[in-house]
């Protein structure tokens, strides 16, 4: 089997809930299974983008090689547990471009949110600064252009390295995003929607199955609202009517219900979102909302 595992940003800086996505992870490989994992950069990059005042696919750059050190080294001390050799249990983490068109309508109205959740009064000052701000369920996040994700710039690479018995950690906050500039490759000051990305690149590499691992227990429809339901099993059909009916937010759950349905229609193959912290279960589809064609 070949798996692409996404891992949310937010659901990065659980430290219990990272564990055992590595651990899960660790034993797909040690079976003889194929991983590729991607993870989100949504609250890093927003605090790299406040710090350091840079293009935001320089910050993402910076963001892959962070987080990939991080999960690769979770992962490379499970392997051991497993009695894996040392020099067989490092994931490779591999800088991944993420190929947009420059004349997309993203880039004149900024969705993508990024960095944490501040209060009105912060997200006003910040508003004054030039920032675009939005309002989301848990509060306020600045948000930035998230052009569409046309291509996977290095995916062979991808596939040779896991045929070599590699994990791969790559498309890290949905890709170093770039376009041709007619004269060579040029990065887009953007953030891509790590989901979307995640999605492409795992129809490209024939993934058999594509999960997205967050902070939330899996698709709810009327979420935190009477009539709350968790979603365990659903097709594609019915998924798509409800988020056609607008049952998901925009810049949460909206972009991995897509993601998820483009996967399977695409592939004919499962497509799973849940929990971090239950990341075993969600794997073997008892847990979290599992999408079939």
């Amino acid at each position: 089997m070949r798996y692409l595992i996404a891992l949310g940003g937010n659901a990065l800086d659980d430290n219990t809930a990272m564990s055992k996505a590595a651990k899960v992870i660790a034993r797909l490989y040690a079976k003889g299974d194929q991983v590729v994992v991607t993870h989100g950069n949504g609250p890093q990059v927003g605090a790299l983008a406040i710090a350091e005042h840079e293009n935001l696919a320089v910050l993402t750059a910076q963001t892959q090689a962070w987080i990939g050190l991080n999960i690769s080294s979770r992962i490379s001390n499970e392997l051991r547990r497993l009695r894996i050799r040392a020099s067989d249990s490092i994931p490779e983490i591999m800088l991944t471009r993420t190929l947009v068109d420059r004349m997309d309508p993203a880039f004149r109205n900024p969705a993508k949110p990024i960095g944490r959740f501040y209060r009105s009064s912060e997200a006003a000052r910040m508003s004054r600064t030039g920032m675009h701000m939005k309002k989301l369920i848990n509060g306020y996040r600045r948000v930035v252009p998230s052009p569409e994700a046309k291509d996977i710039i290095g995916r062979s690479t991808i596939i040779k390295l896991l045929w070599s018995g590699h994990i791969v950690i790559a498309c890290g906050g949905g890709g170093i995003p770039v376009f041709d500039s007619g004269q060579g490759l040029r990065f887009a000051d953007a953030v891509i929607d790590k989901d979307s990305a995640s999605s492409l690149l795992a129809s490209q590499i024939s993934a058999d199955h594509f999960i997205i691992l967050t902070n939330v227990d899996g698709v709810f429809i009327n979420f935190k609202r009477r009539g709350e339901k968790l979603l365990r099993r659903i097709r594609t059909r019915e998924l798509e009517e409800y988020l056609n009916a607008g049952q998901f937010e925009q810049g949460s759950m909206a972009p991995k219900v897509r993601a998820c349905l483009s996967f399977v229609m695409h592939r004919k193959r499962p497509a799973s979102i849940g929990s971090m912290d239950s990341a075993a279960l969600v794997v073997s589809g008892g847990s979290g909302t599992t999408i079939t064609p």
